[in-house]
């Protein structure tokens, strides 16, 4: 048993010493935000220790999530319903394409890592989705603080699961009487809110910064929430009963304070969301 293992070791630290002089090619990534924060970028990262070169495809601005690992960067752009959002996979043409540029030795094309939803309840089907590596992530390029920042998720595709934008703006009319000072985050496509700053659409790593810097985060589940969860900060989502465990266990690598918020689904009334808001910056 011991001379078996002694040879295992041999072995696979053979191929580990071999591999450190190749390269690998990932992407590009495709999918939705979220699914690549959980499912995507802390596979890669594991994976990268035994290459000596590691080359990362994915959106335009998504450079910060692998910059810690990663020797270069490539965007790639394509509308979300091109994409398996669970697998972040591009058409097998396009994708052929885009690689003829590259050399590289091992390519690892986006998939599934093993971990799926159905009927509300998570699926994980492989040791892939186990074998991550996660870091909090941070930045300093935007040294401002605030009590709050929400994301008033406004997106197409899903639509049934926004909140009204009356409801946000009650929302934040309300918390700003009571002092509390209130920022939103989000691509361009989130609800323009009155009275509180505005840093839509601003890079990840800024959104970062700031996400680093406020008391809580809060919105219906969505990618800027995932974010808060991998940043190490507080934060207040409602969504349906069957996100909850995702939410504080699956994608909640760093044990994350998560207030989930289900009793009435997507569309909480902004009483319900408010109070839990202030009770929980009151602490």
């Amino acid at each position: 048993m011991i001379i078996g293992t002694t040879i295992k070791n041999k072995i696979e630290g053979t191929i580990i010493n071999m591999n450190k002089t190749k390269t690998l090619f990932a992407g590009p990534w495709c999918g939705e935000f979220g699914w690549e924060l959980f499912c995507w970028q802390g596979y890669l990262r594991k994976l990268s220790k035994n290459f000596g070169k590691v080359i990362v495809a994915s959106r335009t601005g998504h450079e910060f999530l692998y910059e810690d690992f990663a020797d270069e960067f490539y965007p790639y752009d394509t509308p979300a319903s091109e994409a398996n959002m669970w697998y972040g996979e591009l058409d097998g043409h396009r994708r052929h394409e885009f690689l003829k540029q590259f050399e590289f030795n091992k390519y690892v094309e986006p998939f599934n890592i093993g971990y799926g939803m159905s009927n509300g309840e998570a699926i994980i089907f492989g040791d892939k989705f186990y074998n991550q590596e996660y870091i909090k992530y941070s930045a300093n390029t935007i040294d401002e603080h605030y009590d709050l920042i929400v994301h008033p998720r406004n997106k197409i595709i899903g639509a049934e699961r926004n909140w009204d934008k009356d409801n946000w703006q009650k929302l934040v009319d309300g918390l700003l009487k009571e002092g509390y000072s209130v920022a939103e985050i989000g691509t361009e496509e989130a609800f323009e809110l009155d009275g509180v700053k505005d840093y839509r659409n601003i890079s990840i790593r800024d959104t970062v910064s700031l996400i680093n810097r406020t008391k809580l985060v809060a919105g219906q589940s969505s990618g800027p929430l995932h974010l808060a969860s991998l940043a190490g900060t507080p934060h207040l989502v409602w969504s349906d009963i069957g996100n909850e465990p995702r939410y504080k266990k699956d994608w909640n690598p760093h044990g994350t304070e998560v207030i989930f918020c289900s009793k009435r689904g997507w569309n909480p009334t902004v009483n319900d969301i408010k109070n839990v808001i202030i009770k929980r910056l009151e602490k």
